[in-house]
């Protein structure tokens, strides 16, 4: 059971044997929190609720005489009134915020049962939140992608990649207008924890990419995941965010070759000028028959706001520079990329600038352009890094100390603008074209429609859209076998809200299982 020192939303602490009888009714509306699993003096008297929630003139009445007791007689550990701002401005909670958590034992669905009826009594007859929407039988359920044999092939290597925005308890509880049509009970962290728990095991997911990460459960409930034999990179966000990004690889499985950190801060250019970040990992697969090619499996999650595509667009060309430099080898015989899986939440519907660069390798980036100068960070607009590609045409390693991006765990490798000398004017042509394009050659899991033309969704953004994708390599040692169904946007409308009483995020988690052989096999 979940053991917190505050409340979900006010953080009020009023000891249970100083309540009386006159404040006991305001319990079902403030959702207080008590160190025990129930507290009986509350739920004893539940019975007393019931005068007061029979009409609307009732609960002004209860809500004023609420409001005379704060005003004789304030709580003196309650936290900061929350400010509704939008998700993009910066956000930094308070030493007493409940989202900084602390050790917690992930609370069952049968534990719960007592707080849902609670909150239950709580609820007005024509509240439309406490009503639990029927989710469709069909709703998540797995779908071969072409024609593929199950017989087992000893050079093959067969793995589970899942993608999945976990959403931020911070994030929920400072944007609180995002949620408001949803269940409170949903919205709490020991119950959304119990339910991401309960879906990423049915999953079995052998790699596991999560966006929204809180950096303050990562001791008290991700490193649950790492107590069953995962292996866990965690990169925060910069600045004083308090989430990030983090892929978890199962041990008997895979063996960490290298990884990788992308800030996409960047001070040499105005256009990124906000604290997301991305990881990429060099993973090699444990075969005992074969040797599987090493892959990289990366992850990110963009900004979100509606009408930021050029700050998504300029962090995506980061990132896939990046991805270019560390996915590239050259052993002297052969030169080219390793299998690549990116996944992430992009904040970018199909249509979008991004997932044009991503799907087709090219985009016109003129629309979504200020005056900032790609020259002064040595990106191209071929997504790389002018220095790398100068050391490919001459046939070197490239030496990362000759990046110009700026990475604060790793300074040393950062060259400002103003002290380089690799003759970047020369090559003015390769930045500011507006013309955006890369070499990675990807493919989308999800097609993003059904065959009978219906969209797919995976969150709510003022209406049901994707934002969430997998791309892979289309390579001849890395294919796609199978794939977690996605809803319509009708079904999710069926389905309600999130999150819900069945899933514990407000987006839906994006599955697939990959097969992955040694260069020399053909799938």
């Amino acid at each position: 059971m979940l053991n917190l020192t505050n409340s979900f939303y006010r953080c009020l602490k009023p000891a249970c044997e100083n309540l009386t009888h006159k404040i006991l009714p305001s319990l079902a509306f403030s959702q207080l929190s008590c160190r025990s699993a129930i507290c009986s003096s509350v739920y004893d008297q539940r019975s007393s609720f019931n005068p007061f929630i029979h009409n609307s003139q009732q609960c002004r009445l209860l809500a004023n005489k609420r409001k005379r007791f704060r005003s004789k007689k304030p709580f003196a550990n309650t936290n900061a009134d929350i400010t509704v701002k939008s998700m993009g401005d910066s956000f930094q909670p308070s030493l007493n915020h409940v989202s900084y958590g602390g050790q917690f034992d992930v609370l069952s669905e049968d534990e719960s049962q007592s707080w849902i009826q609670l909150n239950n009594s709580a609820s007005t007859a024509n509240d439309n939140r406490s009503i639990r929407r029927e989710i469709p039988p069909n709703f998540r359920i797995w779908e071969p992608v072409g024609k593929w044999s199950n017989t087992y092939d000893g050079n093959s290597f067969k793995f589970k990649v899942v993608s999945y925005n976990v959403l931020a308890q911070c994030l929920l509880e400072s944007y609180p207008h995002l949620y408001k049509n949803c269940y409170p009970h949903d919205l709490k962290w020991h119950v959304r924890a119990s339910r991401l728990y309960t879906e990423i095991l049915h999953l079995e997911p052998d790699i596991l990419c999560l966006q929204e990460v809180q950096a303050s459960h990562l001791s008290s409930f991700y490193s649950k995941f790492e107590e069953m034999g995962y292996y866990g990179v965690f990169k925060q966000k910069t600045g004083h965010r308090k989430d990030g990004c983090a892929i978890y690889f199962k041990r008997s499985m895979f063996n960490l070759e290298d990884h990788l950190n992308v800030e996409f801060y960047q001070p040499e250019l105005p256009m990124l000028n906000r604290d997301n970040v991305g990881i990429a990992l060099r993973l090699s697969p444990r075969n005992p028959r074969a040797a599987p090619a090493p892959f990289v499996i990366a992850t990110t999650h963009l900004q979100y706001h509606p009408k930021r595509t050029d700050l998504r667009l300029a962090q995506i060309q980061l990132f896939l520079a990046e991805i270019d430099r560390f996915a590239y080898y050259n052993d002297g015989k052969q030169a080219g990329y390793y299998p690549i899986i990116l996944t992430g939440d992009l904040n970018s519907p199909p249509n979008s600038a991004i997932v044009q660069l991503l799907g087709k390798g090219h985009v016109c980036a003129a629309p979504f352009r200020d005056d900032s100068d790609w020259s002064r960070i040595g990106v191209t607009d071929n997504c790389q890094h002018l220095s790398v590609y100068l050391s490919r045409q001459r046939g070197l390693t490239a030496d990362t100390s000759m990046l110009k991006i700026f990475n604060s765990e790793h300074n040393k490798g950062y060259l400002p603008a103003s002290e380089s000398a690799d003759g970047t004017e020369k090559y003015g042509a390769m930045f500011n074209s507006g013309v955006l394009t890369h070499s990675l050659r990807f493919a989308s899991v999800y097609g993003q429609h059904k065959p009978d033309g219906a969209p797919e969704a995976t969150t709510f953004q003022n209406c049901w859209l994707t934002v969430d994708y997998i791309y892979f390599s289309r390579c001849s040692t890395l294919r796609l076998l199978e794939r977690l169904r996605l809803p319509t946007e009708e079904e999710c409308m069926k389905m309600g809200p999130l999150p819900n009483h069945v899933y514990g995020s407000d987006h839906l988690a994006l599955a697939a299982l990959f097969e992955i052989k040694p260069p020399n096999s053909n799938l």
